[in-house]
């Protein structure tokens, strides 16, 4: 059993793999159900019956799906690469990097970052309440340590592998290069939504391009810059 669904985890990575058919609109239901009900009292402080009653299903229903509430939880991952990752990684690289000879790399970077904070704003309820629960299940923590933390990576230090071979990019080493990118969109997203009143600015739609210009540009003046 647990075999099939590391293999399942796996293919849903991989762009090959049709999206698996299994998931009725009653399974959808009832981890949208979950994802409420935890996001508004935690794991510990929520019941199967409360889950069942968001849904509109029995109880019963439940457990006809989900071996237990911790199994419920744990599948919830699958609804965040269906629903935010796969989309996040559905366009490749070689297409993203071809757009570069339409466009200069800051505009496509600020339609990747663009695009890619839009889909964290439809699923960010369901990006808390995984980041928030994974803390306390190791179990979860651990399918996103093997699956999605390597796959999201992958995606991007490719994207700074192929600007560094085009000469777009400093020779520098692609993974602090990715990692920082990571770390400046993660800082956004957080204080952005956890801090709003300090954070967050009423028009968002200049996020992108000004995240882009900080990434590609720095924040020193031309004149300032050491070589």
């Amino acid at each position: 059993m647990e075999n099939n669904y590391r293999d399942t985890m796996e293919n849903l990575f991989d762009f090959k793999y049709s999206m698996p058919k299994e998931m009725t609109k009653r399974q959808e239901d009832i981890l949208r159900a979950a994802i409420k009900v935890f996001s508004e009292k935690g794991f510990e402080g929520s019941r199967t019956s409360e889950i069942a009653k968001e849904a509109g299903v029995a109880e019963g229903t439940i457990f006809r799906y989900y071996k237990s509430k911790k199994d419920l939880l744990i599948n919830l991952s699958t609804l965040l690469i269906i629903n935010f990752f796969r989309p996040l990684m559905s366009e490749s690289i070689e297409n993203i990097i071809e757009q570069e000879k339409q466009k200069s790399v800051k505009e496509v970077l600020e339609n990747m970052i663009d695009e890619r904070l839009k889909l964290v704003d439809e699923n960010l309820q369901l990006i808390k309440t995984i980041c928030v629960e994974s803390i306390y299940h190791e179990e979860l923590l651990k399918e996103m340590q093997d699956y999605v933390i390597p796959n999201i990576s992958a995606f991007l230090n490719e994207f700074v592998e192929k600007n560094i071979e085009n000469n777009i990019f400093k020779e520098k080493d692609p993974k602090i290069i990715t990692r920082t990118l990571i770390s400046l969109l993660l800082g956004y997203v957080v204080l952005s939504n956890f801090s709003p009143q300090y954070f967050a600015n009423e028009d968002k739609s200049k996020d992108p391009t000004e995240i882009a210009d900080l990434f590609l540009n720095g924040i020193l003046c031309n004149d300032k810059k050491e070589n």
